[in-house]
């Protein structure tokens, strides 16, 4: 890991910093050069926040989710992995001639704009590709915490905002703010690549479950029917009492196999 200048000025926090950088891809993110990133509430559901993980087999194409709200504080999408999985504002997602897309409100307006470009990282004299965001991003309570504009000088996040720069596997580089509980979310996310993603605490009773890209931590489901298609998800403390679990898809197929190798007897 290699560090510049750490600064906290005025709403500036971690600016000039090269840290865990990747061999083929890294974010240039308030101000930071990185290969992967977490900001806000990661795991929330009304909150802001914003991941980028490391793309995989020296993929161009960068990785991003999260809750994106409007300057009220609304929900306008979530992204997963790049594809709007929620959309209460009906936005559109459009991909571009360069690596990256956009992503335009439903007046045709554009509110987020992804671009990645195979150029020289300067702190490594090595060439890769940087991925750059241009965007403002609101949390719940209408504060601009991050006014994202593709890497310019001067781009910054306010400092009260939680955030990581820099992971590889397990480990996280540069954390600020963050509980040794929402540490563990982000680290869950960023391995994941963004597939896991949402926290579950708290009591749920009655309800349809999809278990698939989320994270449950002191967690119990009562009478619930839980929906597993994938099997990505994580387990950090969960109780289901009177569950119906119900596979579904790839999740389904390796059920019915597990069923038939153990109804299997021996000769």
């Amino acid at each position: 890991m290699q560090k510049g200048d750490t600064q906290m000025v005025g709403e500036a926090i971690f600016v000039q910093n090269t840290m865990m950088p990747g061999h083929y891809n890294n974010y240039a993110i308030a101000g930071n050069i990185c290969n992967a990133f977490a900001l806000g509430e990661v795991g929330s559901v009304d909150d802001f926040f914003l991941i980028g993980a490391e793309p995989r087999d020296e993929s161009p194409f960068p990785l991003l989710t999260g809750n994106i709200l409007d300057s009220e504080g609304n929900v306008l999408f979530r992204l997963v992995r790049n594809q709007l999985v929620i959309n209460p504002g009906h936005c559109s997602r459009i991909l571009g001639d360069h690596i990256g897309y956009e992503i335009h409100d439903s007046a045709g307006k554009l509110i987020f704009q992804v671009r990645a470009e195979f150029t020289k990282l300067p702190t490594l004299d090595a060439e890769c590709f940087i991925t750059t965001i241009s965007a403002n991003f609101y949390d719940k309570n209408k504060n601009l915490v991050f006014e994202a504009q593709s890497g310019k000088s001067g781009e910054h996040i306010r400092a009260n905002t939680k955030c990581v720069f820099g992971a590889a596997g397990q480990a996280l580089g540069i954390i600020a703010g963050l509980s040794d509980e929402k540490a563990t979310v982000a680290r869950i996310a960023l391995a994941t690549g963004g597939t896991v993603h949402q926290l579950l605490t708290g009591t749920v009773t009655g309800e349809e479950v999809v278990l698939d890209g989320k994270i449950l931590r002191d967690a119990t489901l009562k009478d619930c029917t839980v929906i597993v298609r994938t099997g990505d998800f994580a387990l950090l403390g969960a109780t289901m009492d009177g569950c119906k679990i119900q596979f579904e898809g790839a999740a389904s197929n390796v059920a019915s196999m597990a069923q038939q190798l153990g109804s299997q007897r021996p000769n």
